[in-house]
């Protein structure tokens, strides 16, 4: 589900403390074994926000939604996926 937060602070804070209790960064994976490889990128976001309408809105699992604002705001897709 999208969830929207009203200021950029207000979703790195959440994040921020998401990230803690999901332990990220979590290690990279190599992608053509797909076994953890060191040397690989970890991951150090679990999701990514995007500023629309004055909201900062970005896509949370069920799971991790709790006390979190539903929103139906979305990304403008482009002309050509319309």
């Amino acid at each position: 589900m999208y969830c929207e937060w009203d200021t950029k602070q207000s979703f790195d804070e959440w994040h921020d403390a998401l990230c803690v209790q999901l332990g990220y960064p979590k290690i990279g994976y190599n992608q053509a074994t797909g076994l953890p490889d060191e040397n690989a990128q970890k991951t150090v976001a679990y999701t990514e926000p995007f500023e629309i309408e004055s909201k900062w809105v970005a896509w949370v699992d069920d799971q991790y939604a709790d006390n979190l604002q539903v929103t139906d705001l979305r990304r403008p897709q482009p002309e050509r996926f319309l």
